[in-house]
């Protein structure tokens, strides 16, 4: 279900990596769902806004990973999607996240 969210160009770009093209966010997303499971998500939206056949989501994140082993990982961060309406709906077509530093 969620790789029907993404574009089939799709990229993301974290900080600090080589963008990811498409191939590699499937893979990413599969593999993510696989070694985690995200019991709590909480996304506070900043900005947003439309332009013609775009748009653009900016905000914060709060979120709790839990690995199949381990110990659950508490992330906080900021993120910036960007959809295009394509045929069929709006897809993500650029994806930015990045971490905020612990305090």
């Amino acid at each position: 279900m969620a790789l029907r969210e993404l574009s089939g160009d799709v990229k993301f770009l974290f900080p600090g990596t080589p963008d990811l093209d498409s191939a590699a966010v499937h893979a990413l997303v599969m593999s993510e769902m696989a070694t985690y499971r995200i019991p709590e998500l909480t996304l506070k939206r900043v900005d947003f806004f439309v332009a013609g056949d775009h748009a653009v989501d900016i905000g914060t994140y709060e979120e709790t990973q839990l690995p199949k082993t381990g110990a659950p990982i508490h992330g906080t961060g900021r993120y910036m999607t960007v959809w295009r309406r394509e045929p069929g709906g709006w897809r993500i077509w650029r994806f930015m996240i990045n971490e905020l530093p612990k305090s």
